[in-house]
């Protein structure tokens, strides 16, 4: 319920006959993009194929947030997103989602010049403290493993349903509608127009937008964006840090692909890369697999081996390829469908990219100026 005691989501015997955008995926990006549009005066629908919003992707993701990324697009959308996480005006519930505890990026001491840029364009951009820190055994409770470090003190990580769940009210509020547990069937031209045909009735909409993350390698009729998406697992564990353990920030090695990030006062979530493509989506887990990963992460966090552990978590993303353009023209990918357009795949980045994109797309299908559909 909203703080007004509006519902965020329910499941009516019918969706609304029309709209002027729906929205199908109510995870991150869903939420980001129905939230934008509904404060433009656009009249939304959100629909989810899941009993709750966010239990897809999202729920799984970690939702680490810094500003810098190897990839300049995503570095482009991370940077005001990160400002976007910190400001408690941006949010209906009047505080930030950040938990500022630091984000440590480690690389090879060559990359230590575009680190110092990197730190330069984002102290600049939010007036924070970033900075690279070489020679040393430690940075903000993280082993260095013989590297270098980008450390963002004001970086950290937010909870991504809580976020997703935000959005959803904001956007409720400013008279979206939110359907959960309805299930798309299909997207078909109707006379140069979307309609969306699900088990609850059929929308006629001027526009769609298909965010529906991994579920993107396998769409129904009409959502199939141009560019190939696969499934890519991922696959976390959260242990119980205990004492003498200390708190440390989150962080990721680009060396390896390895990475952390705290899971609440005494909880730590670990994670490396787990290169099978092509996964279902409820795979289970993978024992040798989550083994490998404390022993891997142990040189940056020597205290693991003696760590309790808690579970194991296994699910997947969405992996294309890198968007050709800038702005809302790498974020979009047509469909051949008219006015139906899919979201990029984020290739493991929605959580620190979803304020910023869902801005650049909600004024893209605002403004009309929006890549071919075919």
């Amino acid at each position: 319920m909203s703080q007004e005691g509006t519902p965020v989501h329910r499941r009516d015997a019918e969706v609304p006959p029309r709209a002027d955008v729906v929205v199908v995926g109510a995870g991150i990006t869903g939420a980001a993009v129905a939230h934008q549009l509904a404060r433009r005066g656009a009249r939304v629908v959100v629909l989810d194929r899941a009993a709750r919003p966010g239990a897809g992707a999202t729920g799984h993701s970690g939702g680490m947030v810094r500003a810098y990324d190897e990839d300049p697009a995503i570095a482009a959308l991370a940077l005001p997103s990160l400002a976007a996480y910190r400001d408690p005006g941006r949010w209906a519930s009047g505080r930030a989602p950040l938990h500022a505890v630091g984000a440590v990026t480690v690389a090879d001491p060559a990359r230590g010049p575009a680190l110092r840029e990197a730190a330069a364009r984002i102290n600049a951009a939010l007036r924070a403290s970033a900075h690279v820190v070489s020679g040393v055994a430690e940075a903000a409770g993280i082993h260095l493993a013989d590297g270098i470090a980008l450390v963002e003190p004001e970086a950290g990580w937010v909870a991504p349903a809580e976020v997703t769940d935000d959005w959803l009210r904001q956007a409720v509020a400013d008279g979206a509608a939110v359907h959960r547990a309805v299930r798309v069937r299909a997207v078909e031209d109707h006379g140069g127009r979307p309609a969306v045909v699900t088990d609850a009735g059929v929308i006629r909409a001027g526009a769609v937008v298909s965010a529906v993350g991994p579920w993107a390698a396998d769409p129904v009729p009409g959502l199939r964006p141009a560019t190939t998406v696969r499934t890519r697992s991922i696959q976390v564990s959260i242990v119980e840090r205990r004492p003498p353990a200390p708190p440390h920030a989150t962080f990721v090695d680009l060396r390896t692909g390895r990475y952390a990030k705290p899971a609440g006062a005494d909880r730590t979530l670990i994670g490396m890369p787990h290169l099978v493509w092509d996964c279902p989506l409820d795979a289970p887990p993978d024992p040798a697999h989550a083994q490998a990963t404390v022993s891997a992460l142990t040189p940056h966090l020597p205290w693991l081996p003696e760590a309790r552990h808690v579970t194991t978590i296994r699910a997947a993303d969405a992996y294309g390829p890198a968007p050709a353009g800038g702005a809302a023209s790498g974020l979009l990918d047509g469909t051949g469908v008219p006015h139906v357009w899919s979201v990029r795949a984020w290739n493991g980045g929605g959580v620190k990219t979803a304020p910023e994109a869902g801005r650049l797309v909600a004024a893209a299908v605002a403004a009309g100026t929006l890549p071919p559909a075919v």
